[in-house]
């Protein structure tokens, strides 16, 4: 593989944002965008659009209401994905294993097998899975290429163990609550102790992220090595249900992303960090 400072380095730069695509979708509940990647791929994804979108939060509304989590969040494309998206297509992955934690619509899993790997998407809600299926058949007919692309229902909080040690694990936009966030970090943890080359993680300065860097320190991660590095990024500019995020679309915005790259050696007791 590329090393991945250096493929970060060449590749987290001059995005394009996102563009709405006028197909048809299934029963008018979902919206097509195309993302670009870099200069040579750009991904056709779905997000639930405005109906969809009511339809989810009233839901999470209804069982909120009766104690219950409910989380409409992952229907719906968010910035850091773009980011981290393009920097798995600056590493070499073909043939590579790739795992993608609380995938949503899928974008970085998605770019990884357009790039060549076996990937494996998770999330605890199957409508984004859902999405993401639907996104992989729309690329693969685009691409002209097989998309080896699976997914399965998987808490990154729960107890159980990672459903596989890839060479390479990727989360986008997932540090929204402590409880996420220092789950997400004992996952990159477990990943680089059980083998993984590289972990990438995606965010736009959410509340969790300091939780998050908190708990990588407290596991022994160099201090040096926990740094989100900047990267422009863009807003989807598609409809956002008010619940869902305070802006409601119009054309993409400019985001500030930070990206954060750990490799095994950034692990206390490894040999100092190449690149």
């Amino acid at each position: 593989m590329v090393p991945l400072l250096l493929a970060a380095q060449l590749c987290a730069s001059a995005l394009l944002p996102p563009s709405r695509l006028l197909l048809p979708s299934d029963a008018g509940l979902t919206e097509v965008l195309s993302v670009p990647i870099n200069e040579g791929l750009a991904l056709t994804l779905l997000e639930a659009n405005a109906a969809s979108q009511e339809i989810l939060v009233n839901a999470a509304l209804d069982l909120a209401s009766q104690g219950a989590d409910e989380d409409p969040y992952g229907t719906v494309l968010w910035p850091a994905a773009q980011v981290v998206a393009q920097a798995l297509a600056g590493l070499e992955l073909e043939g590579a294993r790739v795992l993608e934690l609380g995938a949503g619509t899928g974008l970085c899993s998605l770019a990884a097998a357009a790039c060549g790997a076996e990937v494996l998407a998770t999330d605890y809600r199957e409508e984004p899975l859902e999405l993401l299926r639907d996104a992989a058949v729309l690329n693969k007919q685009t691409l002209q290429r097989e998309l080896r692309v699976s997914t399965r229902l998987f808490d990154l909080q729960g107890d159980e163990p990672l459903p596989l040690i890839p060479h390479v694990l990727v989360a986008a936009d997932l540090l929204y609550f402590k409880r996420t966030s220092s789950a997400l970090a004992r996952r990159c943890i477990e990943a680089l102790a059980g083998g993984a080359r590289y972990v990438l993680v995606g965010d736009c300065g959410r509340p969790g992220q300091g939780t998050f860097i908190d708990e990588l320190l407290n596991a022994g991660v160099r201090e040096a090595a926990v740094t989100f590095r900047r990267v422009d990024g863009w807003s989807s500019g598609s409809h956002r249900h008010s619940l869902i995020a305070s802006c409601d679309g119009g054309i993409p915005q400019p985001v500030s992303v930070g990206l954060l790259t750990l490799e095994p050696s950034d692990l206390s007791g490894s040999s100092p960090r190449s690149g």
